[in-house]
Formats: C-alpha cells, sequence, structure tokens
C-alpha cells in the first residue's frame, strides 16, 4: 500500500484564499411566488407582490406563462406550455421580462408558434435579435399618409376598394365564404414585389392551416414569408399572443423602411380566447361575455399598422384582419368593434359564395375608407363609376324579375351590369397586374364588351392577359406598377378592343 502524501495546509489554505478572492460577496433577494390553484391553463399564484402585467414567469416544473392580471393578494398566470403539468405549490420565479418574440431575416420561410420556436424542422431560428410581444403604435407625428397601393391581384379589391399600404382593412363575412381564400390571394400576389407577408393562424384547425401554408408555398414566394401559427389546440394563452407576436415581426421590416402584410385568421376566434381568459381571472363581464377590455384589446393591436414618415425610413404594415359573423349579422359586438377600429371591410356574402360569384364581395356593405387615394390614377380613371354602375344594375334587376323591360336604355344598362358582375368573377390564385385590370376596365367603359357573352368574359381576360404579355412585355407591367402608364393607356385600350371584337364576332359566327 502506497503511503499518503502529508496534508498541505498552507497550500489548501491559499487555494481558498485565492478562490475567495473572486468572489463578490453581497446579499440577493429573491421574489418566489407559489401557485395557489391550477384550472384550464390559468394559475392562481401568490407571493409576488412585484411582478408586472404581462412578465414571463417560471415554474420549477419547467413551464412558462405570463402575468395576465393583477389582484390584491394573488396574480393569474397564463400558462404558455399545455404539455407541461403545474400543480399547486409549486414554486414560481420572475423572469424580469416581458413576453417576447425573435425577429429578423432568419424567419423568413419558416413556421414558428407565437413564441418563435421552428414548428415546421429541427434546424435551429435564427433571428437579430428579440422585440416585446406589446409594442406601442406609432404616434401620429411619427405617421404618413397611405397613397402607395397594395396590389392584391383581384379585380374587385383594387378597382372598387382600393386598399393602400399601411392600411386596416378588414375581411369579415359568414363562414366558408371565402374570406381566408381572399387573403391568401393577396399574400400569392406578393410574390413579385418588395412586401414581406405575416401570416398569423389563431385558433384555426391544424389540417386548414397546412393548407393556407402549401397555397404560398405552391403559388406564393415562401421565402418572403413569415408563419405564425396558433392551433385550436394549442394553449390559450398562445392564441392569445399570437397576433401581437406577428405585428412585432412584421414591424422589424417596417421600421427598417421596408414594406410588411399581416393577416390574421381570425380575430373573431382571438377575441373568444379573451373572453375564456377574462372569465377564468374573474374579470366582470359585459355585453356577450366579453370582457369591457375586448375593444382595446383589438384596437392597440391593429393601430400598429401603419405606414412611417419619411424621416423614419418610410416603411408600411398593412393589416388585413379576418373576423367571422353568424348569419351575416354584421351588428354584433366583435364585428362592429372590429369596423369602427379599421379603415373599411370588405364583406363576404354567402348567397354570393353560394351562387358562384367568387370572389363573394357585397359591393354594397363593403368599403374602404383610403380608396382612390392608393389607387394609381389610370385605374381610379376607369374605374370610378363602376361601383356606382353595379349597384344600378343590381337594383334594376330586382325589378327586371316582375316583368320584361321595354325601355332599350334599362335594357342595355342591365347587360352592361351583367358583364360587370361576370367581369368582377374571378378565378382563385389568377392575379391580375394593374395594367391587366386597366385593359379590361376600359374595354368595358368603351362597351368593347357589349357584344361578347358574359360566360365569355373568361376567355376574353385569358387571351388579353396573354397578349398584353406578348405585346407590351415586363416594361409595362413595370410602368403600371409605379402608376406612370399614360403613354400606354391607348395601347391597352386597343389591346382590348381587339380582342373583344374578335370574342364578339367569333360568337355571333358560331351562332346557329
Amino acid at each position: 500500500m502506497q503511503k499518503q502524501p502529508p496534508f498541505d495546509l498552507d497550500a489548501w489554505l491559499a487555494d481558498k484564499r485565492a478562490t475567495l478572492a473572486t468572489l463578490a460577496p453581497g446579499a440577493r433577494a429573491e421574489n418566489l411566488g407559489r401557485v395557489e390553484r391550477i384550472a384550464d391553463g390559468v394559475a392562481q399564484v401568490s407571493g409576488l407582490a412585484d411582478v408586472t402585467l404581462n412578465e414571463m414567469v417560471a415554474f420549477a416544473g419547467g413551464a412558462t406563462g405570463f402575468v395576465h392580471a393583477l389582484d390584491r393578494d394573488l396574480v393569474s398566470v397564463v400558462l404558455l406550455d399545455d404539455d407541461i403539468a403545474v400543480v399547486a405549490g409549486e414554486t414560481v420565479t420572475r423572469r424580469r421580462a416581458v413576453v417576447q418574440v425573435p425577429v429578423g431575416e432568419g424567419l423568413l420561410g419558416r413556421v414558428i408558434d407565437p413564441l418563435g420556436r421552428p414548428l415546421d424542422r429541427d434546424e435551429p431560428l435564427a433571428h437579430d435579435g428579440w422585440l416585446p410581444v406589446e409594442r406601442a403604435a406609432p404616434a401620429i407625428v411619427e405617421r404618413a399618409s397611405v397613397s402607395e397601393p397594395l396590389e392584391t391581384g383581384v379585380l374587385a379589391i383594387d378597382a372598387v376598394f382600393a386598399i393602400g399600404r399601411g392600411q386596416r382593412e378588414l375581411i369579415i363575412g359568414d363562414r366558408a365564404t371565402g374570406k381566408t381564400s381572399l387573403a391568401l390571394d393577396a399574400i400569392v400576389s406578393q410574390k413579385d414585389s418588395d412586401v414581406i407577408c405575416v401570416y398569423v393562424a389563431v385558433g384555426q384547425r391544424s389540417t386548414a392551416i397546412e393548407r393556407a401554408i402549401d397555397v404560398v408555398r405552391r403559388y406564393g414566394d415562401p421565402s418572403r414569408c413569415v408563419f405564425v401559427t396558433a392551433a385550436a389546440g394549442t394553449a390559450p394563452g398562445l392564441q392569445w399572443i399570437a397576433p401581437f407576436a406577428g405585428f412585432s415581426i412584421a414591424e422589424y421590416f417596417r421600421d427598417r423602411g421596408r414594406h410588411a402584410l399581416i393577416v390574421i385568421d381570425d380575430l373573431t376566434k382571438h377575441a373568444a380566447t379573451h373572453r375564456e381568459l377574462a372569465l377564468l381571472t374573474q374579470e366582470p363581464p359585459g355585453r356577450e361575455a366579453y370582457p369591457g377590455d375586448i375593444f382595446y384589446v383589438h384596437a392597440r393591436l391593429l393601430e400598429r399598422a401603419a405606414k412611417l414618415a419619411p424621416a423614419l425610413g418610410g416603411g408600411s404594415l398593412t393589416a388585413l384582419p379576418i373576423a367571422e359573423t353568424d348569419a351575416g349579422n354584421l351588428s354584433a359586438y366583435i364585428p362592429t368593434n372590429l369596423i369602427s377600429i379599421t379603415d373599411g371591410q370588405i364583406v363576404m356574402d354567402a348567397r354570393l359564395f353560394a351562387a358562384n360569384q367568387r370572389p363573394a364581395v357585397d359591393i354594397g356593405l363593403s368599403v374602404s375608407r383610403v380608396g382612390g387615394k392608393a389607387q394609381p390614377r389610370a385605374l381610379r380613371d376607369v374605374a370610378g363609376r363602376l361601383r356606382f354602375d353595379y349597384a344600378q344594375f343590381l337594383e334594376l334587376e330586382i325589378f327586371a324579375r316582375f316583368g320584361a323591360l321595354t325601355d332599350t336604355r334599362l335594357a342595355a344598362q342591365i347587360a352592361r351590369g351583367t358583364r360587370i358582375r361576370a367581369l368582377l368573377a374571378q378565378p382563385r390564385l389568377f392575379a391580375l397586374r394593374t395594367v391587366e385590370q386597366i385593359a379590361l376596365l376600359t374595354a368595358l367603359a368603351q362597351g368593347l364588351l357589349d357584344m361578347v357573352p358574359p360566360e365569355a368574359l373568361t376567355s376574353v381576360r385569358m387571351r388579353l392577359v396573354a397578349r398584353r404579355a406578348a405585346l407590351q412585355g415586363q416594361e409595362m407591367s413595370g410602368d403600371a406598377e409605379k402608376g406612370a402608364i399614360a403613354e400606354h393607356v391607348e395601347a391597352i385600350r386597343q389591346i382590348a378592343a381587339q380582342m373583344a371584337a374578335t370574342e364578339g364576332i367569333g360568337d355571333q359566327e358560331a351562332a346557329p
């Protein structure tokens, strides 16, 4: 057996003194809480006297949450993890930070949850920093007027209810009337633009979210999109913060002088989640059992969409929130709130959808409070009377059902209105550029489409697009997007006239 070396007390003391010299002794106060009760994703915690609203907290078991309500003795913490069990008596510690989300170029093309955790693949998420999900909206002096168009590629929107960059336009209608399809058309149309898109799914079925993402990947440019998903099966806390997280992600690009579009699908389900959390935290219910702050929640969210002043880079953030109605009731609590908050609404009609008039936009109830201010001048000139003429046609059509019209002027007006309706019907994911919309509306205004049967207008539209591309190329499209196409308007009219005349002659020759 080897003999142990003698213990060197001096060396041991020297080592310990060196260790103590590197320490900074001092007292540290730790604010610890305790879970008193837990139910339905909301924990009542005591002992956190200095905690702030929306602050993140951590549970001893690994779960996280944020403070949603403050009472005298307890705070209500909404859980953000539904797969980690939280039990009464568990210790809770403060994170001393509010809920944040990663932002940056690395998020483009990725599918994430509202906390920035990737859901599409195991590859780590690259980001440029973090932003709080709750941010103040730009002040009035920091904003500029909305004057640039956001082209959706949908004729019924771009020509009649133009949307500007920095605008908030509500898409509202009954279930299964094409609200999400219209928003996805707008996202797909940005594949050739400089607009970054953020799609936020709140409370949707997982299959519906997968279909929406697949549409953008197949027909759009997913490398310019960020998908934030909080499906119906996720924790209510994640569904509640999802729209706020999506806005923070989009604001990163806006604040750097770029343009962004955010689609929230949908705020009706977000309001239901807010009502659920409010009832669980014992907030007093109001109309339709919603708490009194539901208007403020959505107002402070949508106010973050804006066109920034040139001194701040001139970036913009356009919001297309979606809301669902019951039996077309626009006077319900949440629809009236959102209509009063936003800058206009696109109303989808179930009867038009059933009649195969798609997109099923109700011309009479829809409005854009920006409208022509964000339209290219050439498009505004040819689309000025479109809504008025179509509204007159709809009234005349009702009277025409009671008997034949002997007045030739009224009969011609009804025939023109029928072609307007056929022209506004547009296949899904068939985006029209501004120059193509101008050509079609110019042909309609000059009466060149009057001899074309309404059912043949789809063929005219397809041939017009092909001939415009062949004759004019990309140069005219670029000029159209800049609003400087005055020198090309006459050429566009000639193309429309030739196509309409050819189609009309062909139909007359084919008639028996």
